[in-house]
């Protein structure tokens, strides 16, 4: 029995790769029935035949199907593929659709030749679309698509295709539209295309060459958004959301953990805004101030200029993320030595100007900080959040004194702190209680240096 099974595949195979393919006058059956290909009720050429309803025990082969087709291990039609396809391992539509042709047939003919899907195909290991896929395909393994797809691609590992998609890919590890996707690509690993993304892309790592969005020279409604761990795009104009993001030439909005990007090169156009711990790539500055709580508060500040290249703006504006370190040491009793990290979101708005040594002498602050306040060696357990409200002036000491700014400003700030944490006595202080929770509200001041 084995050996008559492993005889009936090696004839199957060697009839697929060996029918001759007739591009004129098919012959259109209703009912086609066969046990491997050769072997059923369309003959010894079943390449010539285009079938309403085919059973294939083990393998089908036909120009085409054009309602419902099943085969036990796989189906392949020449020419094309509408309806509904089953196979428990393989659906090939377009596959030897060049057989017994010279190269010179094959060069003239295959620049007008479609192999497309019209309908579904199912399979346990793989479906394969020569040219369109014009519908769905769900494998538990890949599906591959030589052209376009407008639909639905469902894969257990990875879904392929070759040109553009407008529609959905939703795969167990990998999704990949090589030129262009239009829609929604979901997957446990990769994301990938390599031209314009206009949709969506859900996955641990994704990529695309270009993110469309609002910002970009052309205008569009249609804006691209990356969700997952690492989003990588040579140019972002849409939205990036994740632990690490490279935006390329960025004229979006990146939220992470770290962002990398470089400024846009579109005339009369805004850069994008990174928020995040750390933004590596146009704007950063260095602040050393005091204030009425901490002697001494450390702060590095990444982030992005907004409308560099805008021709009728007046002022420089920036979105400044900040990394905050403040230190109240006691040097008699290390246990009651006060300190606080944190992170912080300011917008910065210098003054422009055409007097030389003049322009960025000046800018104003506004932002809000959020800390954990903590006292002695160790982090606090509990949850201790001081919250600043804050507005700063500053202005550079001398016009030759370009990087150099003095600063100074005002603050309101709240302490939700456990009833063990005592601030010093600050000015205007309201306190409240509740349970083990005590509540502190205060205005402060601060100032400093900034380097720019």
């Amino acid at each position: 029995m084995k050996n008559y099974l492993l005889l009936l595949l090696l004839l199957n195979s060697t009839l697929i790769f060996s029918q001759p393919t007739q591009k004129h006058s098919y012959e259109k059956r209703l009912v086609q029935f066969s046990v491997a290909p050769g072997l059923g009720s369309n003959g010894l050429h079943p390449g010539r035949y285009i079938n309403y309803f085919s059973l294939n025990l083990t393998s089908g082969y036909s120009a085409a199907n054009a309602l419902i087709e099943v085969g036990g291990f796989s189906n392949l039609n020449t020419d094309y593929t509408r309806g509904l396809q089953f196979a428990a391992l393989v659906n090939i539509t377009g596959g030897n659709a060049f057989a017994r042709m010279s190269v010179k047939e094959v060069k003239k003919y295959e620049k007008e030749f479609e192999a497309n899907l019209q309908g579904a195909q199912f399979s346990g290991l793989a479906n394969i679309t020569l040219t369109n896929v014009f519908g769905l395909q769900a494998s538990g393994g890949v599906n591959l698509c030589g052209n376009a797809l407008f639909g639905l691609q469902m894969a257990g590992m990875a879904n392929v295709v070759k040109n553009y998609s407008f529609g959905v890919q939703v795969a167990g590890i990998y999704n990949s539209s090589v030129n262009a996707m239009d829609g929604v690509q979901i997957a446990s690993l990769l994301n990938f295309t390599g031209g314009k993304l206009q949709g969506g892309q859900f996955g641990m790592i994704n990529s695309a060459q270009l993110i469309e969005g609002k910002n970009s020279l052309n205008k569009t409604s249609a804006t691209g958004l990356q969700v997952g761990l690492v989003n990588r795009a040579a140019k972002m104009n849409g939205f990036q959301i994740g632990l690490i993001n490279f935006g390329g030439q960025m004229q979006g909005t990146q939220l992470g953990l770290i962002n990398f990007y470089r400024g846009g090169k579109s005339a009369d156009t805004r850069d994008g805004t990174s928020i995040g711990l750390l933004n590596i790539g146009q704007s950063y500055n260095i602040q050393l101030y005091a204030d009425e709580l901490f002697k001494t508060n450390y702060v590095i500040s990444t982030g992005t200029g907004k409308n560099f290249r805008k021709l009728d703006a007046n002022k420089w504006v920036y979105i400044q993320n900040l990394l905050i370190f403040g230190y109240n040491p006691d040097f008699l009793e290390r246990d009651h030595t006060q300190w606080a990290l944190g992170y912080g979101l300011h917008r910065m708005v210098f003054n422009r100007s055409a007097t030389p040594g003049m322009n960025e002498f000046m800018f104003v602050s506004t932002g809000v900080e959020l800390l954990h306040y903590n006292k002695g060696k160790e982090i606090n357990e509990n949850l201790n959040l001081l919250s600043r409200f804050k507005v700063s002036f500053g202005s550079r000491l001398h016009q030759k004194v370009s990087n150099l700014y003095l600063f100074g400003g005002v603050a309101y700030n709240i302490l939700m702190a456990n009833k063990d944490i005592q601030v010093a006595q600050t000015f205007l202080a309201e306190e409240s209680t509740s349970k083990d929770t005590i509540i502190k509200r205060w205005a402060g001041l601060h100032f400093g240096v900034m380097f720019h």
